[in-house]
């Protein structure tokens, strides 16, 4: 097992100065929850959840990730998952990468690929599903039922994760 609190840094660090939409929290908040809601559902599902927005939000590569694992002390199979786990999790359907889509259709092709995703990507999406509810009924009412509708219609699809978290997800969504 590496060095969960060399890892825990070093995400707080490329995360920096980043802050949760429409808060004055540090974005490193959401990526705790999403990790503690993972820990007890997947192995490694902590590492996961702490580190699943880092390729999209932060510039790193999966290179450097891997990288930063190895040096925390994490065995090279354990690292390679981690890696390969956050990649699953990181946007695809970007407008940068498909710029010619429509908004809509990027969502909905996203979608479709989040549907392929393993067991352990999906385990750690149905956390952070679970944490954006809570953030969209909080700061973005407006929008709630919306956001709640399409989302029960993608856990329905997302079937190969922890079955707890997976219900939990959807018991939230409801």
């Amino acid at each position: 097992m590496g060095d969960r609190q060399q890892l825990t840094e070093w995400v707080k660090t490329r995360h920096g100065a980043q802050l949760i939409r429409r808060t004055k929290e540090p974005y490193f908040n959401h990526l705790t929850a999403v990790a503690e809601m993972a820990a007890p559902a997947l192995t490694l599902g902590y590492e996961i959840g702490l580190c699943h927005d880092l390729l999209e939000d932060t510039g790193t590569t999966q290179e450097e990730l891997k990288a930063a694992l190895l040096s925390f002390g994490y065995p090279n199979g354990d690292a390679d998952f981690i890696t390969s786990c956050v990649v699953e999790l990181t946007d695809v359907f970007t407008a940068d990468n498909y710029p010619e889509l429509s908004k809509a259709e990027r969502k909905k092709g996203e979608a479709a690929r989040l549907i392929t995703m393993s067991a352990a990507a999906q385990t750690v999406k149905y956390a952070d599903l679970i944490y954006n509810l809570n953030w969209v009924l909080t700061y973005d009412q407006k929008h709630a039922h919306k956001y709640r509708k399409k989302k029960l219609l993608l856990l329905a699809e997302l079937d190969k994760g922890n079955d707890e978290l997976r219900q939990h997800a959807i018991n939230c969504f409801f």
